[in-house]
């Protein structure tokens, strides 16, 4: 035993260093998304002709973008190799980076979020899915969680530092301070990801789904068109009419394609796997209310109680930190107990923290009373929920489809962002004054629905029993069925 012990230590040695290089790179794109929201009001002042419809696709455009790419990333990981596209990917986040800092006007910037989230899509599923298969099934939901920890840190740690950047710098530097960090990512991962292994010459290469990626672009973009700005062009506008019928008419081009493309986009038959099927759809759900609301609260702040930009940051950061420990142990919980009770406390936990909002952030409300237990709470439920909801997502999937599956995972979390954004915004529109403060208060209770969705699901749906990547019914270490 000491030998084997011995003759595996190399080689888990170079997972964990694996490990660290692709959790660097989820804790770069949970800072840029994080990051941003607290730049919105600073750049309200810095682009006074744009309205808060226009400048909240500053977020939503990375949001929908990630949407877009995340499963052709993914497919790209499996089909390419996962070292090659997480090195691509990685470059064309730094370059999304230094254009968004330098853009001059906020189409510009809107533009060159574009760019950073294709690198994001890039990169994020072929991260996990390159160190995954390293380590052994019994440790996936404590490496999932690691991973997804590190992004949890980049959302707790980005408030505060965006805030310092603006106080002391400009919004440009929150867009490129990221990207010396994502060259180092880039470095580390051609030192420590392992390449691919070569291609089997007598299996043929099968063209990708080119229509179902642009059908699937076009549902996407034009959705979150539509939730953004109908109330601001009108929802009976042309405009808006003709954008609705032409995502959904793209929506059917990409359901056929993905049912009877030989190399869909969207593999479907994940969904058939129930594991995954409910822990992605709850997460999403998850994800739109806590995007929804992580949207609202700088402008909360800044409208109705006059904080600073800096201020803002460090009154957000006690719920952010909190996701922290709670994400690094709730992993290990899942490696012991199973997946369902972790994920339904957690959601269930979220979920009374955007109701606490809704019920006590009012004009006359003060920080500790109104706003610190409802973020204490949201962050609190999401370190329970987030990381383990990944590993219950991929539990039951071939090893296979791992990038494909992490890319589908994501790309629903991503979407659910995005349209919590663009519900978020729909429903503030242009306001100001007392008539934001009354929008304000009706988001929230929107996103107090959205968030209730996901422990409902977990709690009718979700498996009571793990079936596992080799197909048998296993039970925990701690004796209970996961």
């Amino acid at each position: 035993m000491d030998r084997e012990h011995q003759a595996d230590a190399p080689a888990l040695r170079w997972a964990n260093q694996a490990l660290v290089v692709a959790a660097a790179a989820m804790f770069l794109a949970s800072f840029v998304t994080t990051a941003s929201n607290i730049a919105v009001p600073v750049l309200e002042d810095a682009f006074p002709g744009a309205s808060l419809s226009t400048i909240s696709w500053v977020i939503s455009a990375f949001n929908v973008t990630q949407v877009t790419f995340m499963l052709l990333g993914g497919r790209l990981a499996d089909r390419w190799g996962r070292r090659p596209v997480f090195l691509a990917g990685m470059l064309v986040f730094a370059a999304g980076a230094g254009l968004s800092a330098v853009a001059p006007v906020i189409g510009l910037v809107i533009a060159a979020r574009v760019v950073q989230a294709i690198g994001v899509a890039m990169v994020l599923p072929s991260s996990l899915a390159a160190v995954l298969p390293l380590f052994p099934l019994e440790r996936h939901a404590s490496v999932v969680s690691s991973w997804s920890a590190m992004g949890t840190f980049g959302s707790a740690v980005a408030p505060t530092m965006a805030a310092a950047i603006l106080a002391l710098s400009s919004w440009r530097m929150v867009f490129a301070v990221v990207i010396p960090f994502a060259l180092l990512a880039w470095l580390g991962g051609r030192a420590r990801l392992a390449p691919p292994p070569p291609r089997d010459p007598a299996v043929p290469v099968r063209p990708l789904d080119v229509i179902g990626a642009v059908a699937g672009t076009v549902v996407v973009g034009g959705t979150s068109m539509v939730v953004v700005q109908g109330r601001h062009w009108g929802w009976t506008s042309p405009a808006i009419l003709t954008i609705g019928v032409v995502a959904l008419g793209a929506g059917v081009l990409f359901v056929r394609r993905s049912l009877h493309h030989p190399e869909p986009l969207l593999d479907l038959s994940l969904l058939r796997v129930r594991s995954f099927r409910v822990a992605t759809l709850a997460a999403a759900f998850v994800a739109t209310a806590t995007a929804s609301t992580w949207f609202m609260y700088p402008l909360f702040m800044t409208s109705v109680w006059g904080y600073s930009i800096f201020h803002v940051g460090l009154a957000i950061s006690p719920g952010a930190f909190a996701m922290i420990p709670i994400a690094l142990v709730a992993g290990r919980v899942a490696d012991r107990y199973g997946y369902r009770y972790l994920l339904l406390a957690g959601s269930t936990l979220a979920t009374l923290g955007v109701a606490w909002l809704a019920w006590r952030l009012v004009p006359g409300s003060t920080y500790v009373v109104g706003f610190l237990p409802g973020t204490l709470m949201i962050g609190s439920g999401s370190g329970l929920m987030l990381g383990p909801a990944n590993s219950a997502a991929l539990r039951d999937v071939a090893e296979a489809k791992l990038g494909a599956a992490n890319a589908a995972y994501n790309t629903m979390r991503f979407l659910g962002m995005a349209l919590g954004v663009a519900v978020a915004a729909a429903i503030l529109g242009d306001s100001q004054g007392a008539e934001r403060i009354a929008a304000l208060h009706d988001a929230f209770w929107v996103s107090v629905a959205m968030m209730a969705t996901g422990p409902l699901l977990i709690a009718v749906a979700y498996p009571r029993t793990r079936t596992g990547r080799t197909g048998r019914r296993t039970v925990s270490p701690g004796g209970r069925a996961r």
